[in-house]
Protein backbone atom coordinates (compact mmCIF):
# COMPACT_ATOMS: atom_id res chain seq x y z
CA UNK A 1 0.00 0.00 0.00
CA UNK A 2 2.84 2.39 0.91
CA UNK A 3 4.58 1.68 -2.39
CA UNK A 4 1.40 2.49 -4.29
CA UNK A 5 1.01 5.76 -2.39
CA UNK A 6 4.60 6.77 -3.18
CA UNK A 7 4.12 6.02 -6.88
CA UNK A 8 0.89 7.99 -6.92
CA UNK A 9 2.60 10.86 -5.15
CA UNK A 10 5.44 10.89 -7.68
CA UNK A 11 3.07 10.78 -10.64
CA UNK A 12 1.02 13.56 -9.11
CA UNK A 13 4.04 15.76 -8.37
CA UNK A 14 5.43 15.48 -11.88
CA UNK A 15 2.26 15.08 -13.96
CA UNK A 16 2.94 18.38 -15.79
CA UNK A 17 6.73 18.22 -15.75
CA UNK A 18 8.40 18.24 -19.20
CA UNK A 19 10.63 15.37 -18.07
CA UNK A 20 7.90 13.30 -16.40
CA UNK A 21 8.67 10.18 -18.44
CA UNK A 22 12.38 10.35 -17.62
CA UNK A 23 11.78 11.01 -13.90
CA UNK A 24 9.42 8.04 -13.59
CA UNK A 25 11.96 5.88 -15.42
CA UNK A 26 14.74 6.95 -13.03
CA UNK A 27 12.56 6.49 -9.94
CA UNK A 28 11.82 2.92 -10.98
CA UNK A 29 15.52 2.26 -11.50
CA UNK A 30 16.68 3.59 -8.14
CA UNK A 31 14.68 3.93 -4.90
CA UNK A 32 17.13 6.55 -3.61
CA UNK A 33 16.36 8.69 -6.62
CA UNK A 34 12.64 8.21 -6.05
CA UNK A 35 13.02 9.55 -2.53
CA UNK A 36 15.12 12.44 -3.82
CA UNK A 37 12.50 13.42 -6.42
CA UNK A 38 9.85 13.32 -3.71
CA UNK A 39 11.95 15.61 -1.51
CA UNK A 40 12.84 18.07 -4.29
CA UNK A 41 9.93 18.09 -6.75
CA UNK A 42 10.73 21.66 -7.83
CA UNK A 43 14.41 21.08 -8.50
CA UNK A 44 15.76 23.72 -10.90
CA UNK A 45 17.47 23.04 -14.20
CA UNK A 46 21.10 24.14 -14.39
CA UNK A 47 21.07 26.49 -17.40
CA UNK A 48 23.68 28.60 -19.12
CA UNK A 49 23.65 30.59 -22.35
CA UNK A 50 24.80 28.99 -25.57
CA UNK A 51 27.98 30.20 -27.19
CA UNK A 52 30.71 32.50 -25.95
CA UNK A 53 28.84 33.95 -22.99
CA UNK A 54 27.93 30.54 -21.60
CA UNK A 55 31.47 29.23 -21.86
CA UNK A 56 32.94 32.35 -20.25
CA UNK A 57 30.54 31.94 -17.37
CA UNK A 58 31.49 28.27 -16.95
CA UNK A 59 35.19 29.16 -17.05
CA UNK A 60 34.46 31.76 -14.36
CA UNK A 61 32.75 29.08 -12.27
CA UNK A 62 35.65 26.64 -12.32
CA UNK A 63 36.64 25.70 -8.74
CA UNK A 64 34.56 28.50 -7.19
CA UNK A 65 31.44 28.52 -5.05
CA UNK A 66 28.18 29.27 -6.86
CA UNK A 67 27.79 32.62 -5.05
CA UNK A 68 31.35 33.83 -5.73
CA UNK A 69 31.23 32.87 -9.40
CA UNK A 70 27.86 34.55 -9.90
CA UNK A 71 29.10 37.80 -8.33
CA UNK A 72 32.20 37.83 -10.54
CA UNK A 73 30.25 37.10 -13.70
CA UNK A 74 27.71 39.84 -13.01
CA UNK A 75 30.59 42.31 -12.69
CA UNK A 76 31.99 41.08 -16.02
CA UNK A 77 28.55 41.53 -17.62
CA UNK A 78 28.46 45.16 -16.49
CA UNK A 79 31.69 45.76 -18.38
CA UNK A 80 30.37 44.06 -21.52
CA UNK A 81 26.65 44.83 -22.07
CA UNK A 82 26.83 43.30 -25.57
CA UNK A 83 28.57 40.06 -24.72
CA UNK A 84 30.73 39.01 -27.64
CA UNK A 85 34.32 37.84 -28.23
CA UNK A 86 35.17 41.16 -29.88
CA UNK A 87 33.85 43.23 -26.97
CA UNK A 88 35.53 40.98 -24.40
CA UNK A 89 38.93 41.51 -26.02
CA UNK A 90 38.53 45.28 -25.70
CA UNK A 91 38.46 45.10 -21.89
CA UNK A 92 41.82 45.61 -20.18
CA UNK A 93 43.38 43.05 -17.88
CA UNK A 94 43.20 45.51 -14.98
CA UNK A 95 39.45 45.98 -15.38
CA UNK A 96 38.83 42.24 -15.67
CA UNK A 97 40.93 41.54 -12.61
CA UNK A 98 38.83 44.03 -10.63
CA UNK A 99 35.80 41.83 -11.28
CA UNK A 100 37.56 39.01 -9.43
CA UNK A 101 38.40 37.00 -12.53
CA UNK A 102 41.84 35.46 -12.09
CA UNK A 103 44.75 36.02 -14.47
CA UNK A 104 44.70 32.46 -15.88
CA UNK A 105 40.94 32.63 -16.46
CA UNK A 106 41.27 35.98 -18.24
CA UNK A 107 43.81 34.30 -20.50
CA UNK A 108 41.52 31.30 -21.12
CA UNK A 109 38.60 33.56 -22.04
CA UNK A 110 40.79 35.52 -24.45
CA UNK A 111 42.03 32.32 -26.08
CA UNK A 112 38.40 31.26 -26.49
CA UNK A 113 37.47 34.65 -27.94
CA UNK A 114 40.28 34.44 -30.50
CA UNK A 115 39.29 30.88 -31.45
CA UNK A 116 35.80 32.13 -32.27
CA UNK A 117 36.90 35.29 -34.09
CA UNK A 118 39.42 33.36 -36.20
CA UNK A 119 36.77 30.86 -37.23
CA UNK A 120 38.57 27.92 -35.63
CA UNK A 121 35.54 27.42 -33.40
CA UNK A 122 32.11 27.61 -34.99
CA UNK A 123 29.22 27.11 -32.59
CA UNK A 124 26.91 26.23 -35.47
CA UNK A 125 29.16 23.30 -36.37
CA UNK A 126 30.00 22.48 -32.76
CA UNK A 127 26.39 22.10 -31.70
CA UNK A 128 25.77 19.51 -34.42
CA UNK A 129 28.33 17.13 -32.91
CA UNK A 130 27.41 14.24 -30.65
CA UNK A 131 28.28 14.47 -26.96
CA UNK A 132 31.68 12.82 -27.11
CA UNK A 133 32.91 14.67 -30.20
CA UNK A 134 31.65 17.99 -28.87
CA UNK A 135 33.34 17.42 -25.52
CA UNK A 136 36.58 16.46 -27.25
CA UNK A 137 36.53 19.58 -29.43
CA UNK A 138 35.94 21.93 -26.51
CA UNK A 139 38.69 20.28 -24.48
CA UNK A 140 41.16 21.12 -27.26
CA UNK A 141 40.85 24.77 -26.19
CA UNK A 142 43.19 25.78 -23.38
CA UNK A 143 41.30 26.39 -20.16
CA UNK A 144 38.36 24.17 -21.04
CA UNK A 145 38.51 20.80 -19.34
CA UNK A 146 36.07 17.94 -18.99
CA UNK A 147 33.96 19.61 -16.29
CA UNK A 148 33.49 22.81 -18.32
CA UNK A 149 32.72 20.91 -21.53
CA UNK A 150 30.26 18.58 -19.79
CA UNK A 151 28.47 21.45 -18.05
CA UNK A 152 28.17 23.22 -21.40
CA UNK A 153 26.56 20.10 -22.87
CA UNK A 154 24.19 19.84 -19.93
CA UNK A 155 23.37 23.45 -19.10
CA UNK A 156 23.65 25.25 -22.44
CA UNK A 157 22.58 22.55 -24.88
CA UNK A 158 20.24 20.51 -22.69
CA UNK A 159 21.81 17.18 -23.59
CA UNK A 160 20.06 14.50 -21.52
CA UNK A 161 22.80 12.07 -20.61
CA UNK A 162 25.66 14.15 -19.21
CA UNK A 163 27.32 13.12 -15.95
CA UNK A 164 30.18 15.39 -14.72
CA UNK A 165 32.05 12.89 -12.54
CA UNK A 166 34.61 15.52 -11.47
CA UNK A 167 31.99 17.79 -9.91
CA UNK A 168 32.57 17.99 -6.16
CA UNK A 169 28.98 18.97 -5.46
CA UNK A 170 27.67 15.88 -7.23
CA UNK A 171 30.17 13.70 -5.40
CA UNK A 172 29.06 15.11 -2.04
CA UNK A 173 25.36 14.76 -2.89
CA UNK A 174 25.82 11.18 -4.03
CA UNK A 175 27.73 10.34 -0.86
CA UNK A 176 24.74 11.57 1.12
CA UNK A 177 21.92 9.84 -0.75
CA UNK A 178 23.82 6.55 -0.98
CA UNK A 179 25.07 6.71 2.65
CA UNK A 180 28.68 6.21 1.59
CA UNK A 181 31.60 6.53 3.99
CA UNK A 182 33.41 8.97 1.73
CA UNK A 183 32.90 10.95 -1.46
CA UNK A 184 32.93 8.61 -4.47
CA UNK A 185 35.87 8.91 -6.84
CA UNK A 186 35.38 9.39 -10.58
CA UNK A 187 35.24 5.67 -11.35
CA UNK A 188 32.74 5.09 -8.56
CA UNK A 189 30.68 8.02 -9.82
CA UNK A 190 30.45 6.36 -13.22
CA UNK A 191 29.58 2.98 -11.73
CA UNK A 192 26.91 4.34 -9.41
CA UNK A 193 25.28 6.19 -12.30
CA UNK A 194 25.34 3.34 -14.81
CA UNK A 195 21.68 2.41 -14.28
CA UNK A 196 20.59 6.02 -14.86
CA UNK A 197 21.69 6.05 -18.50
CA UNK A 198 20.34 7.69 -20.72
CA UNK A 199 18.99 10.39 -18.37
CA UNK A 200 21.92 11.25 -16.10
CA UNK A 201 21.57 15.01 -16.68
CA UNK A 202 18.26 14.98 -14.79
CA UNK A 203 19.91 13.17 -11.91
CA UNK A 204 22.71 15.75 -11.87
CA UNK A 205 20.13 18.55 -11.62
CA UNK A 206 18.22 17.02 -8.71
CA UNK A 207 21.45 16.12 -6.90
CA UNK A 208 22.73 19.70 -7.24
CA UNK A 209 19.42 20.91 -5.80
CA UNK A 210 19.76 18.57 -2.82
CA UNK A 211 23.35 19.68 -2.19
CA UNK A 212 22.63 23.42 -2.48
Amino acid sequence: MLKKQKNTSLLSLFKDHPNKKEIIYLAKKDKDLKNLFLRFPDFPQFKRSKGFEGLVRLITEQQLSVASAKAIFLRIKKLIPRFSPEEFLKISTAKLQKTGLSGPKINYCRILANEIISGNLSFRSLHKLNDEKLKKRLCEIKGIGEWTAECYLLAALGRKDVWPVKDLGLQAALKEIKNLDSRPNEQEMSELASSWIPYRSIVANVLWASHD
